[in-house]
């Protein structure tokens, strides 16, 4: 079947004006057919403007488009290299759940295969899988949640505002002040001496 040809709307106009061109041209043309004449054609240059705009701003709004979506495909490429099944990954999260309210990362002596071996999976999975939905390391995770554990035990039980740094540190799983004090100085922007010291001046 053969397509049917639809002239756009500046082309509509344009062949308007050209009839009226040629039935006028054998006689004198008014002012106000002029006048009509000069604002068709006035209309056909405005429509021919707008359509190209617009044709630019939908181009840009592809090539935006197809820019935002370039990255993806890398997204999909790491969750595939992840080869973890859907069931083990919220089987292991709702473990390690557990383990958070627990409190199972106290324990100064605590790796990652002790961890996996005691939620029943391996070492492998499990860092994956802290890797990629708790978007950390395995040290790191398990130095954020002492960091924030020490910070709330800190506000809430007087007795350990009295304790050195060191023994602060090692109570809650870090094995060097310094390293406890840096990590400290990093989450909340404050080292834990500065910290004891507005909980003091507070009480």
């Amino acid at each position: 079947m053969e397509k049917l040809f639809v002239p756009s709307a500046e082309k509509r106009v344009d062949l308007l004006i050209q009839e009226n061109s040629t039935s006028f041209n054998n006689e004198t043309i008014s002012f106000p057919k002029k006048l009509w004449l000069q604002t068709l054609s006035e209309i056909s240059f405005w429509l021919y403007s707008f359509h190209q705009k617009q044709q630019l701003r939908y181009k840009r709004i592809v090539e935006k488009l197809t820019d935002e979506s370039l990255p993806q495909p890398k997204i999909k490429v790491q969750k595939k290299a992840a080869s973890v099944s859907e069931e083990i990954i919220n089987e292991i999260l709702y473990k390690l759940k557990e383990f958070e309210i627990n409190k199972g990362y106290l324990d100064k002596d605590l790796d990652l295969s002790s961890l996996a071996k005691t939620l029943g999976t391996n070492h492998s999975y499990l860092s994956r899988v802290i890797n990629q939905v708790k978007e950390k390391s395995f040290k790191n995770y398990l130095n954020d949640l002492r960091i924030e554990y020490a910070y709330v035990d800190l506000q809430t039980n007087p007795k350990k505002r009295r304790y050195t740094i060191e023994a602060i540190a090692r109570d809650v799983g870090f094995k060097s002040a310094e390293s406890f004090s840096k990590k400290f100085k990093q989450r909340f922007e404050m080292y834990p001496s500065v910290f004891l010291k507005k909980l003091n001046e507070a009480a």
